[in-house]
C-alpha cells in the first residue's frame, strides 16, 4: 500500500488557559515536575500528574482546584514509586510500581487492582503492566534490560517483544499475545574503550531510533502501534484490540527529513562532551566520542514520528521531525484509514503536548527557571476558522 501524503494547511494554536506558580490568588497551583496533563471524560476537567511528589490533582479548565489525591505509601489511594495516568469512562487510574488505583473525575477513590503475579514472564524477563481494561484484564509488555536488548553476554539481540493480554480464568492466569513490537535500534548503549557493559556502560534510548512507538488505551481496550522502520520516513499506524484483532491501520508519509553530516557530527560532539562532564569525567573525550559514534543509530531520512499519544478527541497525535522556527509540527490522525482527514498542527516548542480535545491542545509549559505551567491552547483552523 502506498503511504498517504500529508497535505493541507497548518492549523495553529493561541493561548487561552494557563495556570501554575500559584496562579492568581490560588496557592494550590504551584507544581513540581509535571509528567502529564490529561482531559477527563466530559472535557471540562483536567488531571495533572506530579510523580516526584506522588500527587495527582483535578482542576477546572481555568485553574480551580477540585481535588488532590495521592501520597507515598501502600494504603488505599497512596502511590508507590513513579506513576502514570490513563483516563477511563468513570475517571482515571494511576499505575504505580505495584498496582492500578482508580479514581472518579471528582477524586473519589473507586478501588485498587494489583498487578498480575510476578511469576508471569517472557523468556525469563518480568512483565510491565501497561493498562488496566474495563473487564479487569491487563495489557503488558516484557521488561528487557539493556544488555539483553543488544545481545551482550553471548545471546542474540532481542529484536522484538510481544504485547500480552493477561487475564485470570478459574484461578489460572492466561497470557494471550496480541501484537509484536519492533525493538531494534531502541537502545543506545555506549561502552567506552577499556570498559564493559557492567562496569562503565552508559544506557539511554536512541535519540533517532526507528523502533515502534506505542500508546495503550484502557478506555477503548487497545494498543496503538506506530511503526517507524519502513524506510523513507514513512509510518504505519495500527490499532490492535485486546482480542488481537486489528481495528484499522494507516500508512502515512510525512515530509522526509535528513540530518547532514555536519549535524550528525555536532550531535556526537555534544553528547560526548556532556557524558564526560556529567557522567564519566575519568573517560578522555576522544575515547567517549568514539564510543558515541559507534553506538549512535541515525536513519536517513529520519523516522517520521518522534512521539505519539492518544487524545481525548479520539485522534492519535504524533510529533513529526520537521519544525518551523519556534514551532513543532504535530499530526492529528483520526482513528480510521482516511489520510485526507489528517491535520497538521503547529504548537510552540515550549509546550510539551500531552492531550488534545476537539477545540484545545493541552500540555505543560516550562519557563526559563524550570517552573511548570498547565496550558490549554485553542486550536485555530487554517485561515482563522475555528
Amino acid at each position: 500500500m502506498k503511504a498517504g501524503q500529508v497535505h493541507g494547511d497548518h492549523w495553529t494554536t493561541e493561548p487561552e488557559f494557563e495556570f501554575g506558580e500559584r496562579f492568581g490568588e490560588n496557592t494550590d497551583a504551584n507544581f513540581a515536575l509535571v509528567s502529564t496533563v490529561r482531559v477527563l471524560t466530559g472535557g471540562n476537567r483536567v488531571v495533572v500528574a506530579e510523580p516526584r511528589i506522588f500527587r495527582a490533582t483535578i482542576w477546572t479548565l481555568d485553574g480551580s482546584l477540585i481535588a488532590e489525591v495521592g501520597r507515598p505509601g501502600e494504603g488505599p489511594g497512596e502511590f508507590m514509586g513513579g506513576f502514570g495516568i490513563r483516563v477511563h469512562s468513570a475517571g482515571f487510574h494511576v499505575r504505580d510500581a505495584q498496582r492500578f488505583t482508580s479514581f472518579s473525575s471528582d477524586g473519589t477513590l473507586l478501588g485498587t487492582v494489583p498487578f498480575p503475579p510476578r511469576s508471569l514472564g517472557f523468556r525469563g524477563f518480568g512483565l510491565r503492566s501497561e493498562a488496566l481494561l474495563g473487564d479487569g484484564t491487563v495489557l503488558a509488555t516484557p521488561r528487557v534490560p539493556p544488555a539483553a536488548m543488544i545481545g551482550l553476554g553471548g545471546d542474540d539481540p532481542i529484536q522484538g517483544i510481544p504485547v500480552f493480554r493477561l487475564r485470570e480464568v478459574d484461578r489460572d492466569w492466561r497470557m494471550d499475545r496480541i501484537a509484536m513490537l519492533d525493538l531494534r535500534n531502541r537502545q543506545l548503549t555506549i561502552i567506552p574503550e577499556g570498559r564493559s557493559m557492567y562496569e562503565g556502560g552508559i544506557n539511554s534510548a536512541q535519540p533517532f531510533g526507528d523502533y515502534d512507538l506505542t500508546w495503550f488505551d484502557p478506555a477503548v481496550g487497545s494498543v496503538i502501534v506506530v511503526r517507524r522502520n519502513l524506510g523513507g520516513g514513512e509510518l504505519e499506524l495500527v490499532e490492535i484490540m485486546a482480542n488481537g484483532d486489528t481495528a484499522w491501520h494507516q500508512h502515512l508519509s510525512p515530509p522526509a527529513v535528513s540530518m547532514s553530516h555536519r549535524q550528525v557530527e555536532g550531535h556526537i560532539d555534544l553528547t560526548a562532551r556532556q557524558l564526560v562532564e556529567q557522567v564519566a569525567p575519568d573517560v578522555p573525550y576522544r575515547v567517549m566520542r568514539a564510543a558515541v559514534q559507534e553506538a549512535l543509530h541515525v536513519p536517513d531520512p529520519l523516522p517520521g514520528a518522534r512521539r505519539a499519544l492518544g487524545t481525548h478527541s479520539g485522534e492519535i497525535w504524533f510529533r513529526g521531525i520537521a519544525q518551523d522556527d519556534s514551532l513543532f509540527v504535530w499530526y492529528a490522525v483520526p482513528r480510521g484509514a482516511d489520510e485526507s482527514r489528517v491535520r497538521k498542527v503547529l504548537v510552540p516548542r515550549s509546550v510539551r503536548v500531552t492531550d488534545a480535545t476537539e477545540t484545545h491542545v493541552w500540555g505543560v509549559r516550562t519557563d526559563e527557571l524550570g517552573t511548570n505551567y498547565v496550558v490549554g491552547r485553542r486550536l485555530i483552523a487554517p485561515h482563522g476558522r475555528r
